[in-house]
């Protein structure tokens, strides 16, 4: 039997969610083919609390009995700079590797690729022939850097060429693959609706169209009549957006099934070329005037104007909504089930309904001989050692629980091969983690494709494992005894902790920053580290005071806060020293990723502005000087990084005269 491991970024996000779901669907019963699939996230993953330990999934992933990787790679793409992912992925490469959409920097890789040439180029001509469009706009997001952000822009400035249109950078608005973010910067471009001149917008995803669509109505522009718009991706929203949206489907399930035929072949000893493309068609709906505004029944067209059946909206949609109700019913069911304390014995032996309830046709749960803790900045390395607990198939618990378990090493196979080895089909590896804490993983087999559904389930089934694992924990050792000491020291760390906040931002102020960026940078020194120390300060917040009062300002400076605890990431420390002034040092950080903050700080400023209310958009100027294990003097570095800031305050006013 061959094992064939899936990376997937995010089960919940409808574009990866519908890859797997089209990988899933290739691997019938009748191939001898067991396909593990995992959300991984990303290491040091910057957003949530603690959703980076879920990279613990690729860890265990290389195990050495899988036989073939598939990544989903556009949705890490989205997050990770081509480098940056090739340096995560690079201890993977000694298997073969399959690629969604993107084509990876390494001799072992067959990818799909999405051509959207040609529906970039049908979309242009149904557009100029079937509705007398002239001047053309597009949300890009070539800005990203993303393969499929360079590409549709591409296709789209070649179809303008083809048609003899002429390619306007006026009418470009460059953003990133959000809703939000289309939304505010096309409010930015244009104040009124006679500033617009253009008559068709063409965008780089769905989201980007609804965004775009949502500013323009709210001018008071009408969507087909005033201005159409096209989006790209046939999302499920798109059906549902009003008007609703014409875009172009790239046949994302028919990519994920065309990538695991190649992986099939390829384990069977084919060859194949390194690329195979995947065609994406036009569907035309009201948005570009092709279905009237008053036709209810969820019409499609496609480019020869026949109607065809949406895949959204078919016989299927009630038995499908009634399915999702029973899922809600069973998470009530599992918060309830998880509600007290259990020990692991209590919860173990009550896992067979569970899994019964959940659909799962197996589950094992193996962990760790000891918890082990990652941090955010941490490498996760899983440990050689776990123990098979239980293992349930069907109605009944194969291995009982069994608090010694049985051992096995997950570098090699991540279950004991006796009961491994006669599964085929689709599993789903979940790490079992609470907080910085891992303390092993469970692996389930579905019986439907309902990946993002599951994924809700198995954090709540993990959840409740770590709990139980914890409580049995404090009854053994009887900890329980000392948590009013506990809570003591909780109370004056968090005392501490408050004395080192700045009251307006909830960053840290001036002596908080000091005190852990000394700390930082005498740890910087002691092992051997680089990075950067920034000196921020706002643009025109006098300004604002005298021209929309104190309150205003106040509200900028919370806004701005904000933007760059985002913009940095969370191992970075970032403290207000006073006024408008900011620092931050960034442990790692080289000045190659300078230009990339700075574009982020520059959307993030438009959205959260907008977000806030502000009557303007914000704008910060940023001073930065490396430091070294030799040069790592905070007040030395704050000075030139000040020094750096005047400068650039300098050029600025410059350009204004």
């Amino acid at each position: 039997m061959k094992r064939i491991a899936l990376f997937v970024h995010n089960l919940t996000v409808e574009y990866s969610l519908t890859v797997a779901q089209g990988i899933a669907a290739y691997f019938t019963p009748d191939k001898d083919v067991k396909l593990v699939m995992a959300q991984t996230n990303q290491p040091h993953y910057p957003h949530g609390l603690f959703e980076y330990q879920y990279w613990a999934s690729a860890e265990l992933l290389k195990a050495e009995d899988i036989d073939l990787i598939m990544i989903v790679s556009s949705a890490y793409q989205t997050f990770i700079p081509p480098e940056t992912l090739k340096e995560y992925l690079q201890p993977f490469t000694k298997k073969p590797i399959v690629s969604v959409a993107v084509d990876l920097p390494f001799d072992n890789v067959h990818y799909t690729a999405s051509d959207c040439d040609k529906a970039f180029d049908e979309v242009v001509e149904h557009l100029v022939k079937e509705h007398g469009c002239k001047n053309f706009g597009f949300l890009s997001a070539a800005s990203t850097n993303s393969n499929e952000g360079l590409a549709r822009f591409a296709a789209y400035k070649k179809a303008l060429k083809k048609h003899n249109l002429k390619f306007d950078p006026e009418n470009v608005i460059e953003g990133l693959f959000i809703r939000e973010a289309a939304y505010t910067l096309v409010k930015e471009k244009y104040k009124t609706k006679d500033e617009v001149k253009v008559d068709a917008f063409i965008a780089s995803n769905d989201l980007m169209a609804e965004g775009c669509m949502k500013a323009l109505q709210e001018m008071g522009l009408k969507v087909p009549k005033d201005v159409k718009i096209v989006g790209f991706d046939d999302t499920v929203r798109a059906s549902f957006t009003t008007p609703s949206l014409s875009t172009i489907d790239q046949n994302i399930a028919g990519q994920g099934y065309a990538a695991a035929e190649i992986a099939y072949k390829i384990l069977m000893g084919e060859k194949i070329p390194r690329e195979t493309k995947i065609f994406a068609e036009p569907v035309y709906r009201q948005s570009c005037g092709c279905v009237k505004a008053n036709n209810i029944s969820f019409a499609s067209r496609n480019q020869q104007g026949e109607q065809i059946e949406n895949h959204h909206i078919n016989s299927n949609t009630i038995e499908e909504y009634t399915e999702t109700s029973k899922d809600i019913v069973g998470i009530y069911t599992l918060i309830d089930t998880f509600h007290t304390n259990h020990t692991l014995k209590e919860l173990f032996n009550s896992l067979t309904q569970i899994s019964m309830q959940m659909k799962f046709e197996s589950m094992a749960v193996a962990l760790y001989e000891h918890p082990v803790f990652f941090k955010k900045n941490q490498s996760i390395t899983i440990p050689d050692k776990a123990f098979l607990k239980v293992y349930i198939a069907g109605n009944s618990q194969v291995v009982p629980y069994d608090e010694k378990g049985i051992e096995v090493n997950p570098h090699k196979q991540l279950m004991p091969e006796a009961y491994y080895s006669p599964l085929r089909g689709t599993f789903i590896v979940h790490p079992i983690f609470a907080g910085e804490k891992q303390y092993g993983y469970l692996i389930v087999k579905p019986t439907n494709a309902k990946f993002a559904m599951h994924h809700v389930y198995l954090k709540l089934i993990i959840n409740a494992i770590a709990n139980a694992y914890d409580y049995t924990q404090a009854i053994t050792t009887n900890e329980v005894l000392s948590s009013k000491n506990e809570k003591l020291l909780k109370n004056n760390q968090e005392l501490n902790f408050q004395n080192s906040i700045d009251e307006l931002t909830q960053v840290l102020n001036r002596r908080g920053f000091m005190e852990k960026a000394e700390k930082e940078l005498r740890k910087a020194s002691k092992n051997g580290q680089s990075g950067m120390v920034f000196f921020a300060d706002m643009d025109g917040l006098k300004k604002i005071n005298d021209t929309y009062g104190h309150k205003v300002g106040d509200l900028a400076i919370q806004t701005e806060a904000k933007v760059l605890s985002e913009a940095f990431r969370a191992t970075d420390i970032v403290g207000r020293l006073s006024g408008d002034e900011f620092a931050i040092v960034s442990t790692g950080l080289t000045k190659g990723y300078i230009s990339a903050i700075r574009t982020r700080i520059e959307q993030l400023n438009l959205i959260f502005s907008q977000e806030a209310g502000l009557p303007l958009t914000l704008s910060i100027s940023l001073g930065f000087v490396p430091f070294t294990p030799e040069n790592a003097n905070l007040d030395t570095l704050l000075s030139r990084a000040d020094e750096k800031l005047y400068e650039e305050k300098e050029i600025k006013h410059a350009s204004r005269r």
